[in-house]
């Protein structure tokens, strides 16, 4: 008992157990506050449908039902991650780790084209009169602070704490077990990770009318919903076969990516985006709010472009973790050489 003691207090590493719980706490907060949400938009979806409010934006009741499961999703995320965090598991490590860094990423580029290419939209709201043009400018400069704290600042934080050295090394010595996660590479979990979620999120389109874009035409209800569950399959074909390193599950990856690609590059070329948004039964103020103050579809095209070059040259990099049958035993027998 004594040498676990001494182990325990000199590991040949700072311990990170104190900021690992620290941090578990804080998303455990986070995930309250997600779960708070819920009750919040129940009652706010019961309300639009009692009271008379012209002057509100309607949305329909199936698309406040997926806005609330997403934070459903997202308090269980955090509360889960959270206890991870606390009891420092490997699994939840790598998670946070890998979460993080997609986080930091989308939200940065999310920032940079919001910042640079949407209308100002709040000025616009200005000169229509909706509200002062000295609160637009002040409800401008708050907002794009919340997107740099959200969007930036906390991720990067996490990608800071979780990708330490300390703070991995504190992990794998208080969780000694070998877990799910130590088995694949962090790059390709976050693959794993990024095909699993999209298969999810294909159920969420059957609120929006199975709506999706399939080369050239706007597909909805049973055809649509057809071309999402073939989607999502293959979504989850390569979830797991990439978490499993299979070479097929990543050729896989890189073709429904293309096929993605074209699709929507081909349907946006000969659809405007409001008709997209018209198939999945948004109301009519919402359109109008949408046409008055949408991005130009060019830029939404471009913006598309580039996330679709930027992912494929993300798998090209994972390639190195794939490794043929072939060329796996013959690595086995150098090794044991």
């Amino acid at each position: 008992m004594a040498d676990y003691e001494e182990t325990l207090q000199s590991p040949g590493f700072k311990d990170m157990k104190t900021g690992l719980v620290v941090f578990g706490i804080l998303q455990i907060i986070f995930g309250g506050f997600c779960a708070l949400m819920v009750p919040f938009m129940i009652l706010g979806m019961i309300a639009s449908s009692v009271l008379d409010n012209s002057s509100a934006v309607p949305m329909s009741p199936t698309m406040m039902i997926a806005a609330v499961l997403i934070y459903v999703l997202l308090a269980v995320w955090f509360v889960c991650m959270g206890i991870g965090s606390i009891k420092a598991r490997r699994w939840a490590r790598a998670l946070l780790l890998v979460t993080s860094w997609l986080w930091l990423i989308c939200g940065t580029c999310g920032l940079v084209f919001m910042l640079l290419l949407m209308p100002d939209v709040y000025d616009q709201m200005g000169k229509i009169e909706q509200m002062p043009p000295g609160m637009a400018r002040i409800m401008k400069y708050v907002m794009t602070v919340f997107m740099i704290i959200f969007y930036v600042i906390i991720p990067g934080v996490l990608v800071l704490f979780y990708g330490s050295k300390n703070v991995k090394a504190t992990c794998q010595f208080r969780d000694s077990r070998l877990r799910w996660t130590d088995k694949c590479p962090l790059p390709v979990l976050a693959v794993s990770l990024i095909f699993g979620s999209g298969a999810v999120s294909m159920l969420f389109m059957g609120f929006y009318g199975w709506v999706i874009p399939f080369f050239g035409s706007i597909l909805n209800g049973m055809k649509g919903a057809a071309v999402v569950l073939v989607v999502m399959l293959l979504f989850g074909y390569v979830a797991w076969g990439t978490y499993k390193l299979s070479i097929k599950a990543w050729w896989c990856a890189v073709l429904v990516i293309i096929a993605w690609a074209l699709s929507a590059g081909i349907t946006f070329s000969r659809v405007s985006i409001l008709d997209y948004y018209e198939k999945m039964n948004f109301p009519e103020q919402q359109l109008d709010m949408i046409e008055q103050y949408s991005i130009p579809q060019d830029y939404m095209v471009l913006f598309f472009g580039l996330w679709v070059a930027c992912f494929l040259g993300y798998l090209l990099y994972t390639r190195r973790y794939f490794v043929r049958p072939v060329e796996q035993e013959s690595a086995s027998q150098q090794t044991l050489r």
